[in-house]
């Protein structure tokens, strides 16, 4: 902004004169090429109550930035990119958000975060691995519905028709979440052939909806849990998994607070056409 202006900020912002031989301001076009966004966006910023120009021409309606605006447009998009909304960010600012309820909200959007990238990588490694860790279960509703497994590919084919009956019924998916099955009887983890005539229940995260059936609704509270991200033969999985968990456990003296989780997350590709071979798949028993 090249053009000297001499004027007064209007009433709500500073009472400060100014002219841009001593302080530089930027119009909305120089912001969005520095910041790298649309000058709609701006205006959102503006309609949100997030950031204000710093000065309106009461002529024509020419707004104008100074080096805050700027800074505060990308602390804005940062968060953005952190997966805050806009009302989020806009609540921050203004002081009204619920400190404990936000940072528990961050706190569960950061474990999804390193949960996908401990699943990444472990599709983009070696052709087998197993790696035990410490994760953070979500807290999620789920309709859950019995399992019959008979082998890994007949498992996927009942669970899409198991799908598509929820969504039809009206059901919304819960998209952070995987499907993952629940099986409370320890002892069957350790029958060669229980995999393949399991008593466990599938589970799939959905939006809690009042006004739907709540018979095979079931609401999951978030916990630490001891997991086993293993990416190799399907068969082994299925079969394997949950014992080396156990024996795992058993090693570090950890005590089961819960029943153990099959998260199928299938590393993370979804279908009934994964190689065999090339599974990845989380086991998961709360401490």
């Amino acid at each position: 902004m090249e053009k000297k202006i001499e004027t007064h900020i209007p009433a709500g912002q500073n009472q400060k004169k100014f002219t841009t031989e001593n302080e530089r301001l930027y119009t909305s076009n120089e912001v969005a090429k520095i910041c790298k966004i649309g000058r709609t966006t701006l205006l959102r910023m503006e309609e949100c109550g997030y950031d204000k120009a710093r000065y309106i021409d009461s002529k024509n309606g020419y707004r104008y930035y100074d080096l805050i605006n700027i800074h505060k447009i990308m602390m804005y998009e940062m968060l953005q990119k952190m997966g805050l909304s806009v009302t989020e960010i806009s609540a921050y600012y203004r002081h009204e958000l619920e400190p404990e309820a936000f940072l528990e909200e961050l706190h569960e959007r950061l474990a999804i975060a390193q949960r996908c990238v401990d699943e990444f990588e472990a599709r983009f490694g070696e052709r087998e691995s197993k790696e035990f860790s410490y994760i953070a279960l979500p807290d999620v509703t789920c309709y859950c519905f019995p399992c019959d497994i008979r082998s890994p590919k007949d498992q996927i084919e009942y669970n899409y028709k198991k799908l598509q009956e929820i969504y039809n019924a009206g059901y919304e998916p819960f998209p952070t979440t995987p499907m993952f099955s629940i099986t409370p009887d320890f002892e069957t983890i350790y029958d060669e052939e229980s995999y393949r005539s399991d008593h466990s229940m599938i589970c799939s995260a959905i939006y809690p909806n009042e006004n739907l059936p709540m018979e095979n609704v079931v609401h999951f509270k978030s916990k630490t849990a001891f997991s086993l991200l293993y990416h190799g033969n399907s068969d082994e999985i299925m079969s394997t998994g949950g014992k080396l968990l156990l024996d795992e456990m058993k090693k570090r003296k950890l005590t089961p607070a819960g029943p153990l989780y099959g998260i199928c997350i299938l590393g993370p590709f979804f279908g009934t056409d994964i190689d065999p071979q090339d599974y990845v798949f989380r086991w998961a028993i709360p401490i």
